[in-house]
């Protein structure tokens, strides 16, 4: 209803599209960066491996290309109030009220 529930809401969404996520610290070399990034490529494109995959899991690979994953992050709500709230939400203790 209010901002701060859209930008929570966000931040929770962002998250979850990330899955399992193999990221690199800022300023890695371009070189092998683009490496990993034609090999996960190719992975996910092989037809072995999408059945082993749904063999495994239960479930088909929908993975993220590497520019879709740089976007996310930068959209991704950084205000310290609402990680804040992020965090009691996500934490195991009772909900907050709703303000």
């Amino acid at each position: 209803k209010s901002d701060k529930e859209r930008r929570t809401l966000a931040l929770f969404r962002g998250l979850r599209v990330f899955g399992t996520s193999y990221l690199l610290p800022p300023g890695s070399p371009q070189e092998p960066a683009q490496i990993l990034q034609e090999a996960f490529r190719k992975t996910f494109n092989d037809p072995a491996f999408a059945k082993e995959f749904n063999k495994l899991t239960g479930e088909d690979p929908h993975p993220l290309a590497a520019d879709a994953i740089q976007k996310s992050l930068k959209e991704l709500p950084r205000e310290p109030e609402i990680i804040s709230l992020y965090k009691e939400i996500a934490g195991v203790k009772p909900l907050p009220p709703r303000q």
